[in-house]
């Protein structure tokens, strides 16, 4: 004993003492700590998000049931679809605050674990598609819409009701400089640009504006007129996707949906692949996230421990001898009292 007092005297002792030593498992224990802390964290902003989502799905769904105007549109059946799910996404919400507050019971986590594990594969399905059609209908577009096929032709397709569900609420006719419009009983011949979109809907008022502004007015005009003319014409007379009506005359092709759409192809292309290129990349964002939050899941549902519980003064207090030693110190029987040596 008298020898070790007088090793612990040096000055490079503590260089020897096994006390001061770091565990070797003591970075693997901070990483663990930092994936359970940040799987926690992923799990309770999911979870708030999910009820977000959830909430919000279930206000459109009421309020497709109860407003005037709605109740045209949207279906009963679909309206009560939508609060189903609405509802469904928060009752999983709900699992995930039961995972994060009661983070031993495995049966939330797993339940959380599959309903991320199903969004994950949603979103990933869904950037795909949206990637996809974003592509197909820069094809289309360097095409003019001609003999479009494959994934260029769903692209074009959905172009194409659009138009057609504008053209049919607004009640659209084209019209020449003199004010003159195309009928099947007054069928005009007088192609005299600029042209001018309007509608017998005031509602749509604005979006006739905004394709006169954007393309129509400055279609044909003197400068391009050959061009804008060969364009047109080749965009109208292909039928690989959208059947033209028979008009002789620029005004009155103009008069038709697929008309004003070849006039105006690049501009409707630009418009939708500008939401296009939003929804890829927030449905990418989204995958990323559902699928982190899964792995979070996993993590704490097969590989994350609990907490191991802080030692009290007295433990700490009654070990300290045995750890200046490099002694492990010996078992006690719980309730029994710890006496320092």
């Amino acid at each position: 004993r008298g020898r070790r007092a007088l090793l612990s005297l040096h000055p490079l002792a503590f260089l020897a003492s096994p006390s001061s030593a770091a565990p070797p498992l003591a970075h693997m224990g901070c990483c663990a700590d930092l994936f359970r802390c940040s799987s926690l964290s992923l799990l309770l902003i999911s979870a708030l998000f999910y009820t977000l989502l959830g909430a919000g799905i279930v206000t459109l769904g009421v309020l497709a049931l109860t407003l005037p105007w709605a109740k045209i549109i949207v279906p009963d059946w679909y309206a009560g679809v939508t609060i189903g799910v609405g509802a469904l996404i928060l009752f999983v919400a709900l699992f995930g605050y039961l995972a994060f507050c009661r983070k031993k019971n495995k049966c939330s986590i797993s339940i959380y674990m599959l309903f991320c594990l199903l969004l994950c594969c949603t979103t990933v399905a869904s950037t795909v598609v949206l990637f996809r059609y974003s592509d197909a209908l820069h094809l289309a577009k360097e095409s003019k819409f001609v003999n479009v096929t494959d994934w260029q032709r769903e692209a074009s397709e959905s172009l194409k009701e659009g138009v057609e569900e504008i053209w049919e609420e607004c009640g659209a006719s084209v019209y020449n400089s003199d004010s003159v419009t195309y009928t099947d009983e007054f069928q005009v011949d007088a192609d005299t640009p600029p042209y001018e979109l309007r509608c017998t809907n005031s509602d749509f008022d604005d979006v006739a504006e905004s394709i006169n502004d954007q393309c129509l007015e400055a279609a044909f005009n003197d400068e391009n007129f050959d061009e804008d003319n060969t364009d047109f014409l080749e965009c109208y007379t292909s039928s690989s996707w959208w059947a033209p009506e028979a008009r002789s005359s620029t005004l009155g092709k103009l008069n038709t949906p697929k008309g004003v759409f070849c006039a105006c192809y690049e501009e409707f292309a630009d418009f939708v692949d500008a939401y296009f290129f939003v929804g890829k990349w927030v449905s990418f964002g989204f995958a990323v996230f559902f699928g982190l939050t899964f792995l979070g899941c996993c993590y704490l549902c097969c590989c994350s421990k609990p907490a191991a519980p802080a030692r009290t003064s007295q433990q700490e207090y009654a070990q300290q001898p045995y750890a200046q030693h490099g002694q492990q110190p010996p078992p006690q029987q719980k309730g029994a009292t710890i006496l320092r040596p």
